[in-house]
């Protein structure tokens, strides 16, 4: 349920947000909005505000602002015999509030005291390709294909930009400098059946590490206080696999519901084995197991591998600004490397993952949903640019095309191209839907 109620709150926000750009540049120049709704399908509360219609319908996941087609107001003007160049702006003025709206968010999340992650190598994967390829706990990444790097952020997203190439990293060990390269054939960070999600190729940065997830709590009468968990515990392993992180643990435990699983635990500098059995918790938007611990990640060497610093309010305004061109190319790039291939199109998420990404990031607090609104609201204004009949991009196309021509479209040519992109976008949902119904399966 809070999965649910969630992903419409965190969609709508994003809906209203960008149905509001349609809207306010309409009203800008007077042209008649009938219809403000967020979602689809039937109405379950209007309210009549002046001129316009605003409603919540039963499908939550989009939205639309419905045009006058014929008006007797007076001082009213029909979208249809404004200019060209008026109709652009109305329509481009959507995806550009998403941005804006990215934009307001981060002068606020780039506010006070900020940290970077040093790319410090604190833990390895024993059966991953970096071990293989010969990295070290405590390495540094200096750079990685002679582009210089002084966080883990800037390393995750070089590995999205090389993502159909070899990755050649410069590291510093004990003083020295030397290279390592991960064949691309090799590489498992932008494929779905990657060994961990939280690690890039067997890779962990701060707070990962061994032996740094601690119990802090056991909730009475659960499995864990059964089965001898203790506050203070710190975990090793499940099933003979390395915990390196709370995500580690997590994951591990949600993906065996009623299944018996082995916890090694640090308890007094002695090694414990527990043996637990997750209950199943149908709250959540798929079936998990819980075993009933409350945990926390040990950050008391933090001071190693975190940089402080403030940002001036001048550079609060051009970091918010460039960090939302960034993520446009980030985007951008991530959808090229799907078409082409480079990256496993089976990562495409749908609403259900969406849904569980707003729950979560909620439950950690204000700062981390945030962040997730702005990658949302950065994704939507990308991709409804995109020049696909159905979305403002394909419209803006459409315009253009006619500025060209300088004459209309023929309505016949335009609406078999409408009906097109619906079938292209019920394809791409389909498929992004599937990718979630398969993960949920596979978890």
């Amino acid at each position: 349920m809070h999965s649910i109620l969630s992903f419409i709150l965190t969609i709508s926000l994003v809906v209203i947000v960008h149905e509001f750009g349609h809207f306010v540049v309409a009203k800008m120049f007077k042209v008649g909005v009938e219809k403000f709704s967020v979602g689809f399908g039937r109405v379950l509360y209007k309210k009549q505000i002046g001129l316009t219609e605003f409603s919540l319908r039963i499908i939550p996941l989009g939205g639309f602002v419905k045009f006058y087609e014929n008006s007797n107001f007076k001082g009213v003007k029909l979208f249809e015999n404004i200019s060209l160049a008026k109709k652009s702006l109305i329509v481009l003025a959507g995806p550009l509030i998403n941005f804006i709206f990215a934009f307001i968010l981060l002068l606020f999340l780039n506010q006070g005291e900020q940290f970077k992650i040093i790319p410090k190598i604190t833990a390895i994967n024993s059966t991953s390709i970096a071990a293989n390829a010969g990295f070290k706990i405590n390495d540094v990444i200096i750079s990685v294909n002679d582009k210089k790097i002084t966080s883990v952020s800037e390393h995750n997203k070089l590995l999205i930009e090389y993502a159909n190439k070899d990755l050649k990293y410069k590291l510093l060990r004990s003083n020295k400098k030397l290279l390592i390269t991960i064949n691309s054939a090799d590489r498992l960070d932008l494929k779905r059946n990657q060994i961990n999600k939280d690690s890039a190729n067997g890779l962990y940065f701060f707070p990962s590490s061994v032996n740094s997830v601690e119990i802090t709590d056991v909730i009475p009468r659960s499995p864990a206080e059964t089965a001898d968990i203790r506050k203070k515990d710190i975990i090793v392993s499940v099933n003979n696999k390395t915990i390196f992180n709370s995500s580690d643990l997590v994951r591990v435990v949600n993906s065996k519901p009623n299944e018996l699983i082995t916890i090694k635990v640090l308890r007094n500098s002695e090694l414990v084995s527990i043996s637990v059995k997750p209950q199943l918790n149908s709250e959540n938007i798929r079936k998990v197991g819980v075993i009933g611990v409350k945990i926390k990640q040990n950050l008391d060497n933090k001071k190693e591998y975190l940089n402080s610093f403030k940002f001036s309010a001048l550079n609060i305004f051009y970091k918010s600004f460039y960090d939302v061109i960034d993520g446009i190319k980030m985007v951008f790039k991530s959808l090229i490397h799907i078409l082409t291939g480079n990256i496993d199109w089976r990562l495409l998420s749908g609403p259900i993952s969406i849904a569980e990404l707003s729950s979560e990031t909620i439950s950690m607090g204000i700062i981390t949903y945030l962040s997730f609104l702005v990658f949302l609201n950065i994704n939507v204004g990308f991709l409804n640019l995109l020049p696909i009949p159905a979305l403002d991009g394909g419209q803006l196309f459409f315009y253009m095309i006619e500025a060209i021509l300088r004459r209309p479209l023929k309505r016949k040519n335009m609406i078999i191209s409408q009906r097109l992109g619906v079938i292209i976008l019920f394809l791409v949902f389909t498929l992004a839907v599937y990718n979630d119904v398969f993960n949920l399966m596979n978890n």
